[in-house]
């Protein structure tokens, strides 16, 4: 038996998803290279035992040494948010188109590529009626806009290169930015409540997604498959909220902000930050995204790659809360 260690090129390695997937294939048993921009602050890859190679999607010229010489790459590298809606597309979508054409020139006999999409991408669901894969996409942001983008230029070499597609929900965990504002909420004692509270969402914590994505690697797979990665249970958003209640071990009053008020509230945030020119949290596109529903199966990825979540939302929660107290994230 072979003592060589399969190689994996993870794009996007130092960011908060990337860094987990660099965590979990080490533990797998792969030689992981991470890969990164020369810029790029590497301070949570720091502990690891990886290889760096540098690369910049919006560079071509920088990929092919990025790509070459390894048997799998994911494809993790992307932006959520934008100061204007173009940058979206340079990245997300061109980008991926960069990094698939240096893929197809310069290490054609990859044994699979990974895209990580999101379910943005897809679209919101309907009221009860979880999303499947087969479904035609309907993204509602630009973010989603260019995610979609995105996945359509990687599957479009499907039949050049093995490649899936993975569209995980929200992800959360420790180190997560994106969600630790429900978590700081609800830590200064606010219940945050606003729009339909019965509407429901699937979510994954970011160990859930990194062992998807090992699964997606090492299973036989089809190529141009797309595959949901999420908890399998979904959550009102009454459901969340109590849950993170739980998890920080604080009550509090809540906030509740029917649907148009909220988006009134996007809206001035977006325009404020406009104005100084920095890049908005909450904006009308993200209120839009935060009020509707975003429930899936995760059939498919249970029949096909054996994958099931492992990590509910209510010891997820506890583990994240208590990991943003220790980095004192809060205080």
């Amino acid at each position: 038996m072979s003592d060589v260690k399969p190689s994996i090129l993870i794009t996007g390695a130092n960011g908060f998803v990337g860094t987990r997937l660099c965590h979990h294939f080490l533990k797998e048993g792969f030689a992981v290279i991470a890969g990164v921009r020369k810029t790029s602050d590497l301070t949570s890859l720091e502990s690891l035992n990886v290889q760096y190679r540098y690369g910049d999607v919006t560079q071509p010229d920088t990929l092919p040494d990025m790509v070459r010489d390894v048997g799998y790459i994911i494809h993790n590298a992307g932006i959520t948010r934008a100061k204007n809606k173009q940058t979206f597309f340079d990245i997300n979508e061109d980008g991926a188109a960069s990094l698939f054409k240096a893929i197809a020139q310069y290490n054609a006999s990859v044994k699979k590529v990974i895209y990580i999409s999101s379910l943005a991408a897809a679209g919101p669901s309907k009221e009860g009626v979880p999303l499947i894969e087969d479904c035609a996409p309907h993204p509602i942001t630009t973010y989603g806009r260019s995610k979609l983008a995105g996945e359509q230029v990687a599957l479009a070499f499907s039949g050049r290169i093995p490649v899936v597609s993975i569209r995980p929900p929200g992800v959360y965990g420790p180190g997560d930015k994106e969600i630790f504002g429900f978590f700081e909420a609800v830590h200064k004692g606010i219940r945050p409540l606003f729009g339909d509270l019965n509407r429901r969402l699937n979510i994954v914590h970011v160990d859930d997604l990194a062992h998807g994505v090992f699964l997606a690697v090492t299973k036989d797979t089809q190529s141009g498959a797309i595959y949901f990665i999420a908890e399998k249970e979904s959550y009102s958003m009454v459901q969340l909220v109590s849950l993170l209640q739980e998890a920080c071990g604080r009550k509090g009053f809540p906030l509740r902000l029917p649907a148009p008020l909220f988006r009134a509230v996007a809206a001035i945030s977006e325009l404020a930050f406009k104005a100084v020119r920095a890049t908005p949290m909450l904006t009308r596109e993200k209120a839009a995204e935060l009020l509707d529903w975003w429930e899936v199966s995760t059939e498919k990825a249970r029949q096909e790659l054996g994958f099931e979540s492992r990590i509910p939302f209510a010891r997820g929660a506890a583990e994240t809360y208590d990991w943003y107290l220790r980095m004192e994230w809060l205080k």
